[in-house]
């Protein structure tokens, strides 16, 4: 099947599960249009297990893509204005983890200049360049940095959130977290702000919560915004959030 037939296979099938739910080809059309207004993105009505069991489908026949092929599907899925479909965009390149290398990052880049949501943005950090960091943590680094100081609220967003979840638990890159946070903690954006502070607070688990309580105490005292030390300290309990939450602003 050539790409742009399987493109289309895969569009036809989740307009055909999202239309399930509608009595007409004019009423989706009408709440498409209402969700845009609201939302300000196209949207298919799928929750993320009925977009993720279309996908399963597909697995094989991503896998026997070559990597350039790969690449072309997931640049057009990631293109389109259909949030539903980056999660194809993004299997495409979860299959390609074991293939990618340094050498890919610009790619990489330009997939991330499509994204305009937050959303797949997360699941690319997490999910992308977590696996990245993982394989060529240096060169990734790197890369992270210079996402770090970008004008793209995304970019900036993903250079912090790809410490969350595990990445975080396990501690290792602390330090050079805390520079990459350094450079945001008065970022104007409040998504940008929440990905600092989510980052923070999956690196508080461990054996670096003292050094990550020190840092959010900082910050408090600095005046950054609450939009970051609260997320940062979601998990603390008792005298020692309040503790934390009584330290003001240095005048």
């Amino acid at each position: 099947m050539k790409l742009e037939e399987l493109f289309k296979t895969i569009c036809d099938d989740l307009e055909r599960e999202a239309m399930r739910k509608f009595d007409s080809k004019k009423e989706f059309i009408r709440w498409q249009q209402e969700q845009y207004q609201k939302h300000g993105y196209k949207s298919l009505g799928l929750r993320v297990p009925e977009i993720e069991k279309i996908g399963e489908k597909y697995i094989k026949q991503f896998k026997d893509l070559s990597l350039e092929d790969r690449f072309s599907l997931s640049r057009e899925f990631y293109q389109s204005e259909y949030i539903a479909l980056t999660n194809f965009g993004l299997k495409l390149l979860q299959v390609s983890i074991p293939e990618l290398t340094p050498q890919h990052f610009d790619f990489l880049d330009e997939i991330l200049g499509y994204i305009s949501h937050w959303g797949p943005t997360d699941s690319f950090s997490l999910y992308v360049m977590q696996p990245m960091l993982r394989a060529y943590p240096t060169e990734t680094k790197h890369f992270l940095k210079s996402w770090n100081t970008s004008d793209s609220l995304w970019k900036k967003r993903t250079s912090v959130v790809t410490f969350a979840r595990k990445i975080g638990e396990e501690g290792e890159y602390v330090d050079f977290l805390l520079e990459l946070c350094d450079n945001l903690i008065w970022d104007t954006e409040d998504l940008v702000r929440k990905g600092v502070g989510w980052a923070l607070k999956d690196n508080i688990i461990g054996k670096n919560r003292k050094k990550i309580l020190d840092y959010v105490k900082k910050l408090r005292k600095m005046g950054v915004s609450s939009t970051i030390t609260l997320y940062a300290i979601r998990k603390i309990k008792g005298k020692e959030r309040e503790a934390i939450l009584s330290i003001k602003a240095s005048k």
